[in-house]
């Protein structure tokens, strides 16, 4: 019995394996949009709105599939989705590599993509690992999520030197099919799905066979009695519209979304203006993803011992101070203030969804989490929908990013309100 425990307890570590490469690509994704957005603009023309809406489209697909996606996980599990995800990203990317107008990517790009990073990304990823570790779910996370900024640091300054050299055909294919063998291959052989708790233990086991349930509900509720809310609702009834939580969450989520979408997509373009060449800035935001590796498993530690909510005023609170370092300190290609950027970015990106999802974990079964997840994950679906093309606007108005950067930081700040409004409606175990 010993041993078949040990096996199991390291096969989660297989599961954490594989979320980090899918959250590898979900980050490669999301980061190549500052890259990508200049060349498009030269490539096609169009104005930076009009150029930026074929990324707040992808967050429009994203918001409305999530929660479709998040129901059909809890059902079908990742093993077949998650490779499929990836075929559909590489299809996705390859055919926006043959694109010749702008409406073109928004069906390869903007929506067949979308469908595939989305399935593979952090909402899915937290419903799949989060049940194998009940008793520090935020350090793995943590550890899965740091997926998000090697996938910056890695693919960044990589899709950059592609497209400066070979050009934007050569950048979308070989980016591509990097997502692919990230994802498709080791999901297809090695991904399981996720068991239920043994409860004392630290270890995902199937239920005791000498123990009859008259319901899976009944059965989750007991196996899942530590950590999470025992719901009354079988998973077949449970419905995440109706919960006050999941609102909050999402509306958490939906704020952190767009503050980061109206800074991030613009921050390459806004960098060049300020003066750095293109591969300094793309240099600089991977190593702004090298110090989020680091910096993911040690806030889910964190958040672990001294609270979601806490950890979550901190991360949110750089993020707001990594805005106000842009736009007082960049002007004349300010050396150390890209540094202090880079530094504030690299602990605070991505941080919102990673301990979000910790918090969606810590209060809902394991057979509804994909559902909740999904319905989290409209908000970031929301802020790329308006972020990136609201700071487009502003830009083609105003002709510089100051103010929509101003409004992007009071914005980060309304998203810690919401979280800690979670502790007065969260349901109670």
């Amino acid at each position: 019995m010993k041993r078949n425990r040990s096996k199991k307890l390291n096969y989660g570590w297989v599961i954490l394996g594989l979320i980090f490469g899918n959250l590898f690509v979900e980050g490669g994704v999301r980061n190549t949009q500052p890259v990508l957005l200049p060349a498009l603009r030269q490539n096609f023309g169009g104005s930076a709105a009009m150029t930026a809406a074929v990324f707040s489209a992808s967050g429009i697909v994203s918001g409305f599939t999530a929660p479709i996606i998040g129901r059909i996980l809890d059902r079908i599990g990742p093993r077949y989705m998650f490779p499929i995800a990836g075929t559909v990203i590489l299809f996705g990317w390859w055919a926006s590599s043959f694109a010749s107008h702008t409406w073109q990517l928004f069906i390869f790009y903007s929506f067949i993509a979308t469908l595939g990073h989305t399935t593979i990304g952090s909402f899915s990823g937290t419903a799949v690992l989060a049940p194998w570790f009940p008793k520090s779910k935020g350090v793995m996370l943590g550890l899965a999520d740091s997926g998000n900024p090697a996938g910056q640091a890695v693919i960044t300054p990589l899709a950059q030197y592609i497209i400066t050299n070979f050009g934007l055909r050569a950048g979308f294919q070989v980016v591509g099919f990097v997502f692919f063998l990230m994802t498709a291959p080791l999901n297809l052989l090695l991904q399981r799905e996720p068991p239920y708790l043994d409860p004392g233990t630290n270890i995902m086991d199937s239920p005791r066979p000498n123990t009859s349930y008259d319901s899976p509900s009944q059965m989750v509720s007991e196996v899942n009695s530590d950590d999470s809310v025992s719901l009354s609702e079988s998973p077949g009834e449970f419905n995440a519209m109706n919960e006050p939580t999941v609102w909050l969450l999402l509306i958490s989520r939906s704020a952190a979304s767009v503050s980061h979408q109206m800074t991030h997509l613009h921050i390459l373009a806004f960098f060049v203006l300020a003066g750095y060449g293109e591969m300094q800035a793309a240099g600089a935001l991977g190593l702004a993803g090298l110090i989020g590796i680091v910096a993911r498993p040690g806030f889910g530690i964190m958040s672990d011992r001294i609270g979601r909510e806490t950890v979550f005023t901190i991360a949110m609170g750089m993020t707001f101070l990594a805005i106000v370092v842009v736009i007082l300190f960049t002007g004349g290609a300010n050396f150390w203030a890209l540094m202090l950027f880079v530094v504030l970015s690299g602990l605070s990106d991505g941080l919102s969804g990673l301990i979000l999802g910790a918090k969606a974990a810590d209060i809902y079964r394991p057979d509804v989490l994909g559902r909740v997840m999904g319905m989290v994950d409209v908000g970031r679906g929301i802020g790329w929908a308006i972020g990136g093309i609201f700071t487009g606007m502003m830009f083609d108005v105003y002709g510089d990013y100051t103010l929509a950067y101003w409004i992007a930081s009071s914005i980060a700040l309304l998203s810690i309100a919401a979280v800690w409004g979670i502790k007065l409606v969260q349901p109670q175990s």
